[in-house]
């Protein structure tokens, strides 16, 4: 088992919706950020000590803080997206002093981004997807559109497909509102296969299972689906009772497996409390012959992440019902678990201080010490 011991305790008045842990100011030191429901951008030390509040937008909230060297000198930036559709890339100086890099407008809130090396020019593009049905691949040295592409609705979720025997080929899976996944070559974005299905899809992953892989799939269909990626074929599907909301492979043993959630909205129209509320979500593991070899049933999963820990390899879950699990992944067996008042919208592990970090819809972040019992 895994002890988790509360270290430090911050609040704000307002939702704190996701937190990153990084060298900011590039002072050899990790620390905290986190974004608010408002646009407030707050550093914090991994001791507790406010170090700066910025206000970042306008009553718009951020939904995605990133910190990485994006331009290769040496020294990290700040990426932040949100709801006024501004995609924010900051330089900060040692005295948390925030200036802008560049900036790049969509037409509408952005639902996330990721950073690779799409085009093999050596610098991490950001390759960005909105509401506004718009994929871009954007240049990080100033902003600049490389490639992009329309959807016919809002785009929910994308990853980076590479070959793995030509490394320099390279794709961009997306999924959108309208119910299509869409494959588009890395190099200069053209539409290269796609597939609708009949309701909005809201998560992909890839999953290598066995000699083959697949583009894994699903969303408000309430389905789960596993299409080949060579052929294209749809070879499985898997009837969910709720949304299908994240899906992910990762690396265990020495092999792959895939964890899916489901997701329901009922606790929005209930009268009942949440923590007395049967829900029909759950987590699901699929093992490498796609089959569930463990579940965890009545749970709704806000944030997920997978880490090693003391060759313990665990997800660290952050819930709904503001109940914070670290579960093994090969056995769903829970570790650790912790229950607060306000939903977990967010959990990071810095592994040099052994702290867990969770934010809340309250405006609490709670600190915790991970040793073993």
């Amino acid at each position: 088992m895994i002890d988790l011991e509360e270290k430090w305790h911050f609040q704000i008045e307002e939702p704190i919706l996701q937190i990153e842990i990084g060298d900011v100011n590039n002072n050899g030191q990790n620390e905290i950020i986190a974004a608010s429901k408002s646009g407030r951008l707050l550093i914090l030390s991994l001791t507790g000590k406010v170090l700066a509040d910025k206000k970042i937008t306008e009553k718009s909230s951020i939904w995605k803080v990133e910190v990485e060297d994006i331009d290769n000198d040496n020294k990290n930036e700040t990426i932040l997206a949100g709801l006024d559709g501004l995609l924010r890339v900051f330089k900060c100086n040692t005295s948390y002093e925030l200036e802008i890099f560049w900036k790049h407008q969509f037409g509408a809130s952005i639902s996330g981004f990721l950073l690779f090396d799409i085009n093999n020019d050596k610098l991490n593009e950001i390759i960005a997807y909105s509401i506004d049905k718009s994929l871009r691949v954007l240049n990080p040295l100033d902003g600049s559109l490389i490639w992009g592409q329309l959807f016919e609705d809002g785009i929910g979720d994308a990853i980076v497909w590479q070959d793995p025997s030509e490394p320099t080929l390279k794709e961009v899976i997306a999924t959108g509102n309208d119910g299509t996944v869409r494959i588009f070559k890395g190099i200069n974005g053209a539409l290269s296969w796609f597939k609708r299905f009949t309701d909005k899809i809201r998560c992909v992953s890839l999953f290598i299972s066995n000699t083959n892989e697949f583009i894994v799939c699903g969303g408000d269909d309430k389905m789960l689906h596993f299409i080949e990626k060579r052929s294209h074929d749809e070879i499985k599907t898997v009837q969910c009772q709720e949304y299908v909301w994240k899906c992910s492979q990762f690396e265990s043993m020495n092999n792959y497996n895939l964890l899916v959630s489901t997701y329901s909205f009922d606790f929005f129209d209930s009268l009942i409390n949440i923590d007395d509320l049967e829900l029909n979500s759950k987590m699901m593991c699929f093992n490498q012959d796609l089959v569930i070899i463990w579940e965890i049933t009545n749970v709704n999963v806000e944030t997920v992440s997978h880490i090693i820990f003391k060759g313990h390899k665990f997800f660290i879950i952050g819930t709904t019902r503001g109940k914070t699990l670290l579960i093994e992944d090969t056995t769903g067996k829970i570790l650790a678990e912790i229950k607060k008042e306000s939903c977990v919208n967010d959990a990071k592990f810095d592994l040099d201080t052994k702290t867990l970090i969770t934010c809340h819809d309250d405006g609490s972040l709670f600190a915790y010490f991970l040793g073993e019992n």
